[in-house]
C-alpha cells in the first residue's frame, strides 16, 4: 500500500497564493504515483475558514483517492469554524485490507481517552498519524504517548507542524507544504511503503532564482562603509538612510559617483514617517533635508513608510489619509526630477493590540489605500516597496497575511522588496538580521522565489535591510551557496 502524507499547507482565503499552486501540484503527484490512500496531517488552512478547508478536501477527493483528515493548530483558529473543522476529522480507526491506519486527532494538543484506546490495538504492521509531534501535546498526553511509544516501538508514526523532515527511527517528521513555512529545503510531500517500509518524498522545486543577483543591493546604515561594500561586491541598488545627513556631504557624494562608475543602476532614499496627531499632518524635520539629499545625488527612487495615524482614525474619516498624502505629496513634487515611491508596509509592536488603536498599515488593503491615495496627489509612480520581514513579523494579522498572500495581492504594484529574517526568542521577535539560510525556519523565501521566476511580482531592487555587523556578507554568502560559479559571474553582470 502506498500512502501519500500531506500536512502544513496553510491555504489562505486569496486562491491566487502558492499554497494552492502546490496543492494542485500534489494531487496531480499522488495520482500519477497511483497512491492508494491520501493522510492530510492537519493545517489544510492558516486561519481556520471553512469554506478553505472545504475547497482543499473537495480537490482531493475528485481524485478518487481515499483521504484521511485530521486538523491542526491552524485549522481551529476561527471561532465561527473552530468546532466544525474538529468535527471533520476522520474515524481514528481506518482498515485497509491489513493495513490499519489510525488518524489521531490532536489539533488542539491532546488525545482523547477514546482515541488513546483505540490506539493501544496498533501492532507494528499499523500507520498512525498526527499533527503534533509527541512532546507538543499538553503534559498529560506527552506522558501517556511516551509510555505507549514505548511499547508500540515498532508502529509507523507521521506527524506534522514542525515544518521540517527528519527521521527518528520508525518517526516521521513530515515536510510543510507552504512554501512561506516549510524549514530547511522546498516544499514537499511524503510517500510510505507499507510493504517495503520505504520512505521517499517529491518536492515542489522553487530555487533561487539566477538574475536575482543583479537586482540586490544594501540599505545603508553606514552611509561611506556600506557603499565601499556595494562596490566590492557589484551591487547595482544602494538606499540612503536617515542617517546619511550625518555623513559628510562631499565623501558621500564621491562615494555615491564612484559606486555609479562601478556599475550602480539604482539609488533610493528611506524618507522619514510622516504621520497625523488626531488634528494636523505631522511631519519629521529632517523630510525637507532628506528631499534636498534626494536631489542633490538625483537618486531614482524613495522608500515612505505607511503613515504613522491609528487605522481606527482612518476609518473613521478617511479624508485623514488625503490630507496625509495631499502633505507628502507636495513635498515630493517640488523635487526637481521624477522618482519612483515606494509605500512600505509596517508591522505590529509588542505594545500594541490588534484593535482600531493599532498603526494603519499592517494588513496589503491599508497599503493598497495610501498607495492610491499618494498617488492622487503627486506627479511621481507610487508603488509597493513590500518588507518581507515585516509581514512575517505581523501578528496576529501574519497568521491570514502569509508573505505569499502580500505578493499576491501586491505583486503588480511592487516597486522595491525589503529583506532580512526574523529571528524569535521566547515571545519576542528581532527583524533586521541576516540571512543565513534561504529557506529559513522563520523566513522561508520559497515563495518569493517562486512568484519573481513566474513573473507574478514585479521584478524590482531587492534591498537587504539589515543591522547586525557582517549581516551584509552572511547574506551574499547565503545566496552563493544557491548558485555556480558561472552563474554568478553572469548574474552580477
Amino acid at each position: 500500500m502506498k500512502i501519500c502524507f500531506m500536512c502544513d499547507l496553510h491555504l489562505p482565503f486569496d486562491q491566487g497564493a502558492m499554497p494552492y499552486d502546490v496543492l494542485r501540484w500534489a494531487i496531480e503527484d499522488a495520482v500519477k504515483m497511483q497512491t492508494d490512500c491520501i493522510a492530510f496531517a492537519g493545517d489544510i488552512t492558516c486561519d481556520g475558514r471553512e469554506e478553505v478547508y472545504r475547497t482543499c478536501i473537495r480537490a482531493l477527493e475528485e481524485t478518487g483517492i481515499p483521504v484521511l483528515y485530521v486538523p491542526g493548530n491552524s485549522d481551529l483558529r476561527c471561532p465561527q469554524s473552530r468546532a466544525i473543522l474538529a468535527c471533520c476529522a476522520s474515524p481514528c480507526k481506518n482498515e485497509f485490507g491489513e493495513v490499519v491506519i489510525y488518524a489521531v486527532n490532536d489539533a488542539d494538543g491532546s488525545v482523547s481517552q477514546e482515541q488513546m484506546a483505540q490506539l493501544e490495538s496498533a501492532d507494528d504492521g499499523s500507520i498512525v498519524f498526527m499533527h503534533h509531534p509527541i512532546d507538543s501535546h499538553d503534559a498529560q498526553t506527552v506522558e501517556w504517548l511516551r509510555a505507549w511509544r514505548e511499547s508500540h516501538a515498532g508502529v509507523m508514526l507521521f506527524f506534522g507542524h514542525l515544518h521540517r523532515f527528519f527521521v527518528d527511527g520508525d518517526g516521521v517528521s513530515l515536510q510543510a507544504m507552504d512554501p512561506d513555512k516549510a524549514i530547511g529545503e522546498c516544499p514537499c510531500i511524503t510517500y510510505y511503503d507499507t510493504e517495503s517500509h520505504e520512505v521517499h518524498r517529491a518536492h515542489y522545486s522553487l530555487p533561487v532564482p539566477t538574475d536575482l543577483y543583479g537586482y540586490f543591493g544594501v540599505s545603508c546604515y553606514d552611509p561611506i562603509g556600506h557603499v565601499s561594500f556595494a562596490i566590492q561586491n557589484g551591487l547595482a541598488y544602494l538606499e540612503l538612510r536617515p542617517n546619511a545627513l550625518f555623513a559628510n556631504e562631499t565623501a558621500l557624494c564621491e562615494a555615491i559617483q564612484a559606486w555609479r562608475e562601478a556599475g550602480g543602476i539604482g539609488l533610493s532614499v528611506h524618507l522619514p514617517d510622516i504621520g497625523w496627531d488626531g488634528d494636523a499632518v505631522v511631519e519629521d524635520e529632517s523630510l525637507e533635508r532628506l528631499l534636498s539629499l534626494t536631489s542633490l545625488l538625483h537618486a531614482d527612487r524613495v522608500t515612505q513608510h505607511v503613515p504613522k495615524v491609528a487605522v481606527g482614525a482612518v476609518r473613521q474619516d478617511p479624508e485623514v489619509l488625503e490630507k496625509i498624502s495631499a502633505r507628502l505629496g507636495a513635498r515630493l513634487d517640488a523635487l526637481s526630477h521624477d522618482v519612483v515611491v515606494g509605500v512600505e508596509n509596517m508591522h505590529m509592536t509588542a505594545a500594541e493590540r490588534a484593535d482600531d488603536t493599532r498603526r494603519f498599515g499592517y494588513i496589503p488593503e491599508e497599503c493598497l489605500a495610501f498607495m492610491e491615495s499618494l498617488g492622487r496627489h503627486t506627479r511621481h509612480r507610487v508603488g509597493i516597496n513590500f518588507d518581507i520581514g515585516h509581514a512575517r513579523n505581523n501578528a496576529p494579522y501574519s497568521q491570514t497575511y502569509q508573505i505569499g498572500t502580500w505578493m499576491s495581492l501586491l505583486g503588480e504594484h511592487v516597486v522595491g522588496y525589503h529583506i532580512h529574517q526574523v529571528k524569535k526568542d521566547g515571545d519576542v521577535f528581532e527583524n533586521h538580521v541576516a540571512i543565513d539560510d534561504v529557506y529559513g525556519c522563520l523566513i522561508s523565501y520559497a515563495s518569493f522565489f517562486g512568484y519573481w521566476s513566474r513573473g507574478r511580482i514585479q521584478h524590482a531592487p531587492v534591498i537587504f535591510e539589515m543591522r547586525p555587523k557582517d549581516a551584509y556578507e552572511t547574506t551574499l554568502k547565503t545566496f552563493s551557496r544557491h548558485w555556480d560559479a558561472t552563474a554568478l559571474d553572469g548574474a552580477r553582470s
